[in-house]
């Protein structure tokens, strides 16, 4: 029985010595690509190749990438443990020809590594089916001709099935896909004699070859690629589970010791309890996730990637707590995860400190949260199953089980109103997607469209206040003078600019002509070369004087933009001056210096704190002044004395 490792590598082997660059996983977290939450397929790292935007030294490639699905378009998660086959985390193996072979090299190529017992996996071909996009005579061919497989195991399929597309117009074409029949054992219907392509759950997919081959325009017409691409995907786990003779996913060498760690902890046994077994096996998928996108320097927070990761840890923590296990337990199958990968993965072993940390943080920080939610949570459900008794006349049986939770074992449907919802998650953060998860096994729905009007009210709520200080803050002359005007910035290379005229004199927030004398004044230039406040650092002080002479007639005390484009020096009037005068404008030296070496220091300070914390420190923030510096960075914890 080959283990998962041997699966992966024997993969990759195939391929190098067919040509092939073997190249590492990318992040799980995708770089420059904005349209992807996280990482969800092997082709992402090389989306820009088959578009045509970047060339590598190489024509062919092969990876084990890792993936998550568990937010926005492609989301398995409230899959994952109820089914034998839906993970948030997983490994695609691929191979990849960037205009090199096509079909006639791939399809064969695929069907030698499943099948043959010398070079591949050495999977019986009787139990194997192919299918074919319903137009593609050629795939259908080769598979025929070429490979030998019987015209009655080879099924085309439509567009549905078996047409790729990477977006609404683009790169696409035809799909083939080799398939796995499990036997009657694996179905989920009870199906005891079903044909091929019954989709009981008895017939796995194994392997898609995509034939990158067409660009569709707005018209939806399809013209061929000059040079034709392969795309393949093989999920490591399916292939783990026919390798390893199992029918769940779970019950490979990938997941099971992680039930098992967990069912100890919970002191349970794994396969003696339906609802406890889905628990386990979401703490396992649920562990591998987040070793992973901590990793890949994910931390969790209430925003993006980071609000997935939480919800995550949060789904498995409470998994945890429903199966029985008492405590912190997460941080410790986090080290288990990186122990059994790393073989493939040795950055986890130098990871698992701080991975373990941020999740017995995360775990340390929600408990008390989570018990006073639930308790919440029971009031609104005997609220909501009291409401409706009234309305309907019928009883509701209300169970509390041995973790205090009450559960809805039968009478009329129960829902949760969307306010009450709202204030859960708002005050206890009980998010919608744990509620939901919760109403799904103790019997309540979540009034949805309620909560995300009160998700909507708060938002708006939240814009009017931003938006009455921003036009509080934002003068109309100042914005009508940014209209008209810009201030040319020349401070990257000088410290004083001569002749730079005077645009506009502001005092009191009203535009003057001129200014006494003793006058607080803001000053606008066309050109300049103090630095105005931004990104952390303040703005420059100075003094403006008469050209060709040393007289002042303004000192500077702050520089800031009023609106994007202007720069207001805020300035007292030495001598008169006047819309339209000429000054030349001197920046104190000594202390822009001063500064620039503060602000030098927040970035040697960036990297000893991602050297001593961790890589997953980033920047949130900061304050660079003359005579001191803040830095503002996320870690998942306060920082002790011995790191300081």
């Amino acid at each position: 029985m080959l283990s998962s490792d041997q699966i992966r590598q024997t993969f990759l082997d195939f391929f190098r010595q067919r040509d092939h660059r073997v190249v590492p996983s990318s992040s799980l977290v995708p770089a420059g690509d904005p349209t992807l939450l996280f990482t969800n397929a092997g082709m992402n790292q090389f989306k820009d190749v088959f578009l045509g935007r970047e060339k590598r030294d190489y024509l062919r490639a092969a990876s084990s990438q890792k993936c998550v699905r568990a937010g926005g378009k492609h989301n398995d998660l409230e899959q994952v443990g109820r089914t034998t086959r839906h993970h948030t985390f997983f490994e695609m193996l691929g191979n990849f020809s960037f205009g090199d072979y096509f079909k006639a090299q791939a399809i064969p190529w695929a069907w030698e590594l499943i099948t043959s017992p010398a070079t591949g996996y050495g999977i019986p071909a009787d139990k194997l089916y192919v299918t074919v996009f319903r137009e593609d005579d050629e795939a259908d061919e080769i598979w025929r001709s070429n490979v030998g497989v019987p015209k009655d195991r080879i099924f085309r399929m439509d567009e549905k099935d078996n047409f790729w597309a990477m977006g609404d117009t683009g790169p696409c074409g035809p799909c083939s896909e080799i398939h796995y029949d499990m036997g009657p054992e694996a179905s989920d219907l009870g199906h005891a004699d079903c044909k091929f392509p019954c989709d009981c759950g008895r017939y796995v997919e194994l392997w898609n070859l995509v034939f990158m081959q067409f660009n569709r325009d707005e018209s939806g017409a399809m013209t061929p690629l000059p040079r034709p691409s392969i795309d393949t995907g093989a999920g490591l786990e399916r292939l783990a589970a026919v390798l390893q003779g199992k029918l769940s996913n779970f019950d490979t060498d990938l997941f099971r010791p992680l039930i098992d760690e967990a069912a100890l902890l919970a002191k349970v046994e794994y396969g003696a309890n339906h609802e406890t077994d889905v628990s386990l096996r979401i703490i396992a998928d649920h562990a591998r996730a987040s070793t992973f996108l901590i990793s890949d320097g994910v931390l969790p927070s209430n925003e993006g990637s980071g609000y997935v990761l939480r919800k995550i840890l949060r789904r498995a923590l409470r998994h945890g707590r429903m199966s029985g296990i008492e405590g912190t337990f997460l941080y410790k199958i986090a080290g288990h995860v990186a122990d059994r990968m790393q073989q493939a993965y040795p950055e986890l072993l130098d990871a698992v400190r701080v991975v373990s940390a941020v999740i017995r943080h995360e775990e340390e920080r929600y408990e008390t949260t989570l018990s006073l939610a639930l308790k919440h949570l029971n009031s609104e459900i005997k609220i909501a199953a009291s409401q409706a008794v009234s309305k309907t006349g019928v009883n509701v049986d209300l169970w509390e089980r041995a973790d205090g939770t009450l559960q809805l074992r039968s009478g009329p449907p129960v829902a949760i109103p969307g306010n009450a919802a709202f204030q859960l998650y708002d005050t206890f953060g009980l998010s919608l997607d744990l509620l939901e998860d919760e109403g799904s096994w103790r019997g309540f729905s979540v009034d949805r469209t309620g909560f995300e009007a009160a998700m909507t009210q708060q938002r708006e709520r939240a814009r009017a206040s931003w938006k009455g200080a921003e036009k509080k803050a934002a003068s109309p002359d100042y914005l009508r003078l940014a209209e008209a005007h810009k201030t040319e910035f020349l401070g990257y290379t000088e410290n004083e600019t001569r002749d730079s005229r005077i645009l506009a004199l502001m005092v009191k927030g009203a535009p003057v002509n001129e200014a006494a004398p003793g006058t607080e004044v803001e000053i606008i230039l066309d050109r300049t070369p103090f630095y105005a406040e931004a990104g952390g650092q303040i703005g420059d002080t100075g003094y403006f004087t008469e050209p060709g002479s040393p007289r002042h007639v303004a000192e500077v005390s702050n520089t800031y933009r009023p609106v994007t484009g202007i720069t207001a020096h805020k300035a007292v009037a030495r001598e008169t001056v006047r819309v339209g005068d000429l000054v030349t404008a001197r920046v104190d030296a000594e202390r822009r210096e001063q500064i620039k070496r503060n602000h030098t220091a927040t970035h040697l300070l960036h990297a000893a704190l991602r050297k001593v914390l961790g890589t997953h420190v980033k920047q949130a923030g900061s304050l660079v002044a003359p005579d001191h510096l803040r830095f503002d960075f996320t870690h998942y914890a306060s920082v002790d004395r011995q790191d300081l």
